[in-house]
């Protein structure tokens, strides 16, 4: 298969992502995890001493920390899905569903398989990758509140629907393709030698769906 130039960038993207999520994990949720635990030996150390006003910052501070940690590995998680490589492309894509609803605002409907999914690792991360384009462009332009993530297994094929209900937009429009990410989402299918269509009317809503060949695990 030759890989085009945009595919080549894709690479080097999930390369620097995933290099970038590991600084995070290794190195700076670390250095934050040593700073809470620096703090709190000092709080238990003056804690007798210190009055209310302090004990009310020290406090603060210590949260504000914890919420630091948890916003870096959130960002850590997004810009690398270890969970794929972790527990598989089934479980990730429920906890990117509960992530959207949570984040978003999107309440994600899942019709997967059951079982295991066995998948080559470059699929699950196409698979993953696109889903969590196709929720966020239906959080951010599609005007309603719903969506359904639809998994199947078919001939060969891992077939990906995401579909919505909301406002849709006219495919055959190159302005309403600026910013939804399709370019992007059609090349992670070609990467791996599947193909991506989308389906979508003003008013009809809008329907996500790669086909990708499920490839040796």
């Amino acid at each position: 298969m030759q890989i085009t130039y945009a595919q080549r960038i894709l690479q080097a993207q999930e390369q620097e992502r995933s290099w970038i999520a590991g600084e995070l994990h290794d190195d700076v949720l670390q250095r934050v995890a040593m700073i809470r635990h620096e703090l709190d030996g000092l709080w238990s150390s003056m804690a007798p001493a210190v009055g209310p006003g302090d004990r009310h910052r020290l406090r603060a501070l210590n949260a504000e920390l914890l919420d630091l940690g948890l916003m870096l590995r959130n960002i850590a998680h997004r810009l690398h899905p270890s969970l794929v490589d972790q527990v598989g492309l089934l479980s990730a894509l429920q906890a990117l569903a509960a992530e959207v609803g949570r984040a978003l605002g999107l309440q994600v409907t899942l019709q997967l398989p059951e079982g295991k999914l066995p998948l080559a690792p470059t699929v699950a991360h196409a698979a993953y990758r696109i889903a969590q384009e196709a929720l966020r462009n239906a959080a951010a332009h599609a005007g309603t509140g719903a969506a359904t993530l639809h998994l199947v297994r078919s001939n060969g094929d891992l077939v990906l629907r995401v579909s919505d209900t909301g406002r849709g937009f006219a495919t055959e429009d190159p302005d309403a393709h600026q910013g939804l990410g399709l370019l992007a989402m059609q090349e992670r299918a070609g990467y791996v030698g599947g193909t991506l269509r989308v389906d979508s009317r003003p008013g009809a809503g809008t329907t996500v769906e790669a086909t990708l060949p499920i490839g040796h695990p």
